[in-house]
C-alpha cells in the first residue's frame, strides 16, 4: 500500500523559498572556533581605577558607565579585580563609609588574567573551573587590554546562531513531555 503524504500548503512553500538563497540576504557571518584567540571577540579597552580610590567613587564609576566589575591598576599594572561580588559579599550591609574606605580593601587580589592570543576554549574553561564571570586580559607586562565576559562569549556565538535562536519557540509553547502529543 502506498500513502502519499505530500501536502500543498503555504508552509510548505515559503520553507522553499526560504532554502533558495539570493542576493539580498545577509551575508553569513564566519562561524565562531573554539580555538579562535580571545583577540577575535574585538573587546573594549575595561573599565580601571588606580590603587587608592575611595569605594564610592569606583561604585559611582561603575554606575555611570553601567558595569559590573572594574581592575585596579597600580601604575598601569593590574594589581586586582572589583567585582558586583565582592560589593555584595563584601560591602554590602556592612556600615562602611563608602567615601573612607579603599577598593584594595574589598578587591580580589592578583586576578588571574588571560592573554589577547589565548583560544576561547581556555578562557571558557578558566571561567568554569574558577567560577569566573570574568577574567582580565592583559600583556605580557600585566597591563590591561581587556576583560572577557561569559556574556562576551554567548553573544559571539547567540550572534553566529542568530537565526536559530530568534526562531526558537515562545517558553509557553514548549512541548510539554508528560502530556501525550498528537491525535
Amino acid at each position: 500500500m502506498y500513502f502519499d503524504f505530500h501536502i500543498d500548503s503555504e508552509d510548505e512553500d515559503q520553507w522553499a523559498e526560504g532554502l533558495e538563497s539570493s542576493d539580498d540576504d545577509p551575508e553569513m557571518k564566519e562561524a565562531v572556533r573554539i580555538l579562535d584567540p580571545i583577540s577575535s571577540l574585538g573587546l573594549s579597552q575595561p573599565l580601571t581605577v588606580e590603587k587608592g580610590t575611595s569605594l564610592a567613587n569606583a561604585l559611582n564609576l561603575l554606575q555611570g558607565k553601567r558595569q559590573n566589575c572594574l581592575l585596579i591598576v597600580d601604575n598601569d599594572v593590574l594589581v586586582g579585580i572589583l567585582t558586583e561580588r565582592d560589593i555584595l559579599l563584601k560591602v554590602t550591609g556592612k556600615g562602611f563609609d563608602l567615601e573612607l574606605v579603599t577598593v584594595e580593601e574589598f578587591m580580589t587580589y592578583n586576578p588571574e588574567c588571560l592573554s589577547l592570543e589565548d583560544p576561547l576554549a581556555y578562557a571558557l574553561n578558566k571561567m568554569h573551573v574558577g567560577g569566573f564571570r570574568h577574567v582580565p586580559v592583559v600583556d605580557d607586562n600585566r597591563h590591561p587590554k581587556g576583560l572577557i565576559s561569559i556574556t562576551d562569549i554567548i553573544s559571539t556565538i547567540a550572534d553566529y546562531f542568530s537565526r536559530e535562536i530568534i526562531n526558537l519557540p515562545p517558553l509557553d509553547r514548549l512541548v510539554d513531555s508528560t502530556k501525550q502529543e498528537g491525535g
